[in-house]
């Protein structure tokens, strides 16, 4: 039976809105299937690491969708600090034989913080494909959305999804897991 983790920060949590009205539990019942919401408001990709043995391996789940940035963009963190923590989170997930799964961050309307994310995301893109991890695109959803002008209806407070966001990113994330839902250990 599949057991899916997926940690993160606020976005992965469903802030401000309740964790059932998340992606990952909106997901969850689109699938038919258990995915533990492990998303934590404030976490950088540091705090994601530091409680990974707890959350995600303690759990023993057979896939983990790793989704952090946000707030490492915020402040201002480096992405040699931030692939770091991704690729020891991969390592964990590998070595015990978990599939690490990527969710890309959505776009932030904040230049600065989005200038960050764009680095990680092409990080991320370029890590997922050189050591083939499924990913989830939750950001060309969002940047087509504002390119035709509705993207601003997505992002409530211009970083967290509206509750129409969080739809979003749950068929988005429906249309990868469904894909994958036959994988097994």
């Amino acid at each position: 039976m599949q057991l899916i983790t997926a940690i993160g920060d606020s976005i992965t949590e469903g802030f401000p809105f309740r964790r059932e009205d998340s992606w990952v539990e909106l997901a969850a019942r689109e699938l038919g299937i258990d995915i533990v919401n492990r998303g934590v408001c404030g976490d950088l990709t540091r705090d994601m690491l530091r409680r990974f043995p707890q959350d995600v391996l303690g759990l023993n789940p057979t896939h983990v969708i790793i989704m952090g940035g946000t707030n490492d963009a915020f402040a201002r963190l480096p992405l040699s600090t931030v692939s770091a923590n991704y690729q020891a989170m991969v390592e964990l997930s590998c070595k015990n034989n978990i599939l690490p799964i990527f969710g890309l961050p959505v776009p932030s309307i904040f230049p600065e913080d989005e200038g960050f994310l764009s680095d990680y995301r092409e990080w991320l893109e370029e890590y997922a494909q050189a050591e083939d991890i499924p990913v989830i695109d939750f950001y060309s959803p969002f940047n087509r959305a504002f390119r035709t002008g509705k993207g601003r209806e997505l992002l409530g407070d211009g970083v967290h999804p509206s509750l129409a966001g969080y739809r979003l990113m749950a068929k988005t994330a429906f249309q990868v897991l469904k894909l994958g839902a036959s994988d097994s250990r």
